[in-house]
Protein backbone atom coordinates (compact mmCIF):
# COMPACT_ATOMS: atom_id res chain seq x y z
CA UNK A 1 0.00 0.00 0.00
CA UNK A 2 2.72 2.35 0.89
CA UNK A 3 4.10 2.02 -2.67
CA UNK A 4 1.39 2.38 -4.50
CA UNK A 5 0.94 5.76 -2.57
CA UNK A 6 4.55 6.65 -3.61
CA UNK A 7 3.96 5.88 -6.80
CA UNK A 8 0.81 8.16 -7.10
CA UNK A 9 2.23 10.94 -5.10
CA UNK A 10 4.92 10.70 -7.70
CA UNK A 11 2.54 10.91 -10.29
CA UNK A 12 0.25 13.34 -9.87
CA UNK A 13 3.71 15.39 -8.60
CA UNK A 14 4.58 14.77 -12.71
CA UNK A 15 1.85 15.81 -13.67
CA UNK A 16 1.45 18.82 -12.01
CA UNK A 17 4.87 19.92 -13.29
CA UNK A 18 3.87 18.84 -16.58
CA UNK A 19 0.68 21.33 -16.71
CA UNK A 20 2.61 23.96 -14.87
CA UNK A 21 5.74 24.17 -16.55
CA UNK A 22 4.58 23.24 -20.22
CA UNK A 23 4.05 26.80 -22.30
CA UNK A 24 -0.10 27.38 -22.56
CA UNK A 25 -1.40 28.53 -25.29
CA UNK A 26 -1.97 32.35 -25.71
CA UNK A 27 -5.72 33.26 -25.83
CA UNK A 28 -6.51 35.45 -29.35
CA UNK A 29 -8.58 37.24 -27.56
CA UNK A 30 -8.90 38.42 -24.30
CA UNK A 31 -7.16 40.71 -21.84
CA UNK A 32 -3.14 41.44 -21.20
CA UNK A 33 -2.10 41.32 -17.95
CA UNK A 34 -0.26 44.68 -16.81
CA UNK A 35 1.00 44.52 -13.70
CA UNK A 36 -0.35 43.04 -10.06
CA UNK A 37 -3.67 45.24 -10.32
CA UNK A 38 -3.99 45.79 -14.05
CA UNK A 39 -5.75 44.22 -17.15
CA UNK A 40 -5.33 45.80 -20.16
CA UNK A 41 -8.23 45.27 -22.98
CA UNK A 42 -7.99 45.56 -26.87
CA UNK A 43 -11.07 47.02 -28.41
CA UNK A 44 -12.07 46.73 -32.03
CA UNK A 45 -12.00 49.33 -34.25
CA UNK A 46 -13.68 50.60 -37.69
CA UNK A 47 -11.62 53.06 -39.82
CA UNK A 48 -12.03 54.99 -43.47
CA UNK A 49 -9.66 54.38 -45.78
CA UNK A 50 -6.69 56.86 -46.06
CA UNK A 51 -6.80 57.86 -42.79
CA UNK A 52 -5.45 57.38 -39.65
CA UNK A 53 -6.92 54.53 -37.25
CA UNK A 54 -6.76 54.69 -33.50
CA UNK A 55 -7.38 51.13 -31.85
CA UNK A 56 -7.33 51.82 -28.12
CA UNK A 57 -6.78 49.51 -25.13
CA UNK A 58 -9.17 49.92 -22.04
CA UNK A 59 -6.84 50.02 -18.83
CA UNK A 60 -8.65 48.61 -15.63
CA UNK A 61 -6.77 48.74 -12.81
CA UNK A 62 -3.31 51.03 -12.39
CA UNK A 63 -0.18 49.77 -14.12
CA UNK A 64 3.11 49.91 -13.25
CA UNK A 65 5.30 53.10 -13.96
CA UNK A 66 6.77 52.78 -17.49
CA UNK A 67 4.45 49.73 -18.13
CA UNK A 68 4.21 48.73 -21.91
CA UNK A 69 2.72 46.55 -24.42
CA UNK A 70 4.16 45.03 -27.61
CA UNK A 71 2.07 45.19 -30.94
CA UNK A 72 2.59 43.76 -34.53
CA UNK A 73 -0.38 44.07 -36.64
CA UNK A 74 -1.21 41.16 -38.96
CA UNK A 75 -3.03 40.82 -42.48
CA UNK A 76 -6.37 39.78 -42.72
CA UNK A 77 -8.51 40.40 -45.83
CA UNK A 78 -6.80 43.54 -45.77
CA UNK A 79 -3.15 43.21 -46.59
CA UNK A 80 -0.68 45.64 -46.01
CA UNK A 81 1.37 47.21 -47.89
CA UNK A 82 -1.90 48.07 -50.22
CA UNK A 83 -4.44 48.57 -47.44
CA UNK A 84 -2.42 49.61 -44.44
CA UNK A 85 0.63 50.24 -43.62
CA UNK A 86 2.50 47.20 -41.37
CA UNK A 87 3.83 47.66 -37.88
CA UNK A 88 6.27 44.62 -37.30
CA UNK A 89 7.27 45.32 -33.90
CA UNK A 90 6.56 48.03 -31.58
CA UNK A 91 5.64 49.28 -28.00
CA UNK A 92 2.85 51.02 -26.60
CA UNK A 93 3.19 52.57 -23.04
CA UNK A 94 -0.18 52.01 -20.88
CA UNK A 95 -1.75 55.39 -19.47
CA UNK A 96 -2.92 54.88 -15.92
CA UNK A 97 -6.86 53.99 -15.52
CA UNK A 98 -8.21 54.61 -18.96
CA UNK A 99 -7.48 54.31 -22.61
CA UNK A 100 -4.31 54.16 -24.50
CA UNK A 101 -4.38 53.96 -28.26
CA UNK A 102 -1.90 53.48 -30.95
CA UNK A 103 -2.08 54.55 -34.60
CA UNK A 104 -2.19 52.86 -37.96
CA UNK A 105 -2.31 54.48 -41.11
CA UNK A 106 -5.10 52.92 -43.62
CA UNK A 107 -4.21 53.33 -47.03
CA UNK A 108 -6.60 53.90 -49.73
CA UNK A 109 -6.78 53.06 -53.36
CA UNK A 110 -9.28 53.43 -56.23
CA UNK A 111 -10.55 50.46 -56.40
CA UNK A 112 -14.68 49.96 -54.53
CA UNK A 113 -14.38 47.20 -52.47
CA UNK A 114 -16.06 45.59 -49.87
CA UNK A 115 -15.03 45.98 -45.79
CA UNK A 116 -12.04 44.62 -45.04
CA UNK A 117 -10.21 43.49 -41.97
CA UNK A 118 -6.65 43.29 -40.28
CA UNK A 119 -5.65 42.19 -36.77
CA UNK A 120 -3.29 44.49 -34.47
CA UNK A 121 -1.40 41.64 -32.35
CA UNK A 122 -0.49 42.02 -28.72
CA UNK A 123 2.47 39.65 -28.28
CA UNK A 124 4.78 38.82 -25.71
CA UNK A 125 8.55 38.39 -25.77
CA UNK A 126 8.65 35.41 -27.21
CA UNK A 127 6.46 36.26 -29.83
CA UNK A 128 3.30 34.48 -28.76
CA UNK A 129 -0.31 36.51 -29.41
CA UNK A 130 -1.61 37.44 -26.36
CA UNK A 131 -4.97 39.34 -27.37
CA UNK A 132 -5.74 40.62 -30.84
CA UNK A 133 -7.65 43.78 -31.55
CA UNK A 134 -9.84 43.50 -35.18
CA UNK A 135 -10.14 46.49 -37.37
CA UNK A 136 -12.36 46.60 -40.22
CA UNK A 137 -11.03 49.15 -43.14
CA UNK A 138 -14.50 50.82 -45.12
CA UNK A 139 -14.15 52.35 -48.22
CA UNK A 140 -15.77 55.50 -48.13
CA UNK A 141 -16.95 55.31 -51.83
CA UNK A 142 -19.25 51.50 -51.52
CA UNK A 143 -21.23 53.56 -48.21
Amino acid sequence: MTRFLRWLSVSALALLATVVLLPQPASAAGNLFCGTDCLAKPLDAICWEKEWCAVKVQVQGTPARGTVVNYRTADGTAAAPGDFVAVPSAELPLTTNGVTQLGVFVAGDAVRERDETFTVEFVDRDGRVLATATVVVQDPTAH
